[in-house]
């Protein structure tokens, strides 16, 4: 495992921090200023190759510097966006511009597939899209749910993380420098995290978001991606060789909004009973998931979620995240973003155990 290339990588950091039409979000500006930072200071990328494209013009623009950017990447090609994100009547998402209106979304906005489109076809050997806008894991479902689109993520090494679910506001609180989901991303890229290695991949950053955001009562980070693009090494972690989690800090921002009271935040992110209650949307002429294997190997996961969680476990991580299943078109199977999307919350609530049984634990 290593750190990026910094000569053959490229970082994009796009920031919308004033509308037109739209409340402003001035914390964007300051997300893309710190994750430069960031990139520059611990990734090694060059300077010359990270970009920061705060309030673009237009779409003209915005696509311009992703095609130079995924032209050029030949080891990480990383793309980080801050701003509203509004869904259009397709049900898709696009990212805002200062220009855009919801009236007028589909001309003004950036869709997310012309963004995904750009960046899949990069000669960058792994590729990052980092999302920080309300509704941004739409963007999950986009990549998972299009036809043929997730069998290729699985070799072409993309990651997608965005800071919330598809479903779910992004909160950018009055007086705070960055936004919540940022700040907390900073936060984890900056203290390390307890039980990973002497290097940060993309899947211990996911794993520790979700744990800081479950306790902070914040959206709970989406991801998408490939199994061996989670494996890439972003920066040295400060905390390896298991020091003690930090405790969250006490001016940390917290959610949700006024009017929503917290949530309990169980430690555990999956139950037992919830894998035995799911139900998955079903599909018919396009691929989907084989019913009878994906309920069998669910039924498993019951079992090894009943057992205690420290000591040895009836599964792992890694059998969640190399499980498959057989894919159905003709006949009706489970829809595949659906599925995926909970296989994500199963392999980290066992990544969560085994870390409970490591030696120092």
């Amino acid at each position: 495992m290593r750190l990026p290339d910094g000569a053959k990588s490229r970082a994009l950091l796009i920031g919308t921090a004033a509308y037109d039409h739209l409340p402003g979000v001035p914390a964007a500006r300051n997300n893309v200023d710190g994750m430069r930072e960031f990139l520059l200071g611990r990734t090694g990328l060059d300077a010359a190759n990270c970009t920061a494209l705060t309030d673009p013009r237009d779409l003209t623009a915005v696509g311009r510097a992703v095609e130079d950017a995924a032209r050029e990447a030949r080891d990480l090609l990383l793309v980080y966006y801050s701003g509203h994100g509004l869904v259009g009547s397709d049900g898709l998402l696009h990212l805002a511009l200062p220009q855009t209106s919801q009236e007028l979304l589909p001309w003004s906005g950036v869709p997310f597939a012309f963004l995904h489109k750009a960046i899949q076809s990069a000669p960058a050997q792994t590729k990052v899209i980092v999302l920080d806008s309300c509704f941004s894991g739409i963007a999950t479902e986009v990549l998972g749910g299009e036809d043929g689109i997730l069998g290729q993520l699985r070799v072409s090494g993309h990651f997608t993380l965005t800071s919330s679910p598809a479903n779910s506001p992004s909160y950018a609180f009055e007086g705070r420098h960055f936004t919540a989901f940022t700040e907390l991303l900073l936060r984890v890229l900056d203290e390390g995290v307890a039980d990973a290695g002497e290097l940060l991949t993309l899947n211990d950053v996911y794993r520790e978001l979700v744990r800081r955001a479950r306790e902070l009562d914040l959206p709970q980070p989406q991801k998408c991606g490939t199994h061996t693009a989670d494996m890439l090494a972003l920066a040295a972690n400060p905390r390896r060789g298991g020091a003690p989690a930090e405790p969250v800090p006490a001016d940390a921002v917290h959610g949700p909004a006024p009017g929503h009271p917290p949530a309990a935040a169980p430690e555990a992110l999956v139950s037992a009973d919830e894998v035995r209650r799911c139900e998955f949307a079903t599909v018919k002429l396009t691929e989907g998931y084989d019913e009878d294997e994906v309920d069998v190997f669910l039924d498993r996961v019951v079992l090894a979620l009943l057992e205690p969680e420290r000591g040895a476990q009836r599964l792992t991580a890694d059998d969640v995240r190399t499980v498959r299943f057989t894919p159905t078109r003709l006949r009706e199977g489970y829809d595949v973003t659906e599925v995926d999307a909970f296989l994500d919350r199963i392999e980290a609530e066992f990544e969560r155990r085994q870390a409970l049984g490591a030696p120092g634990a």
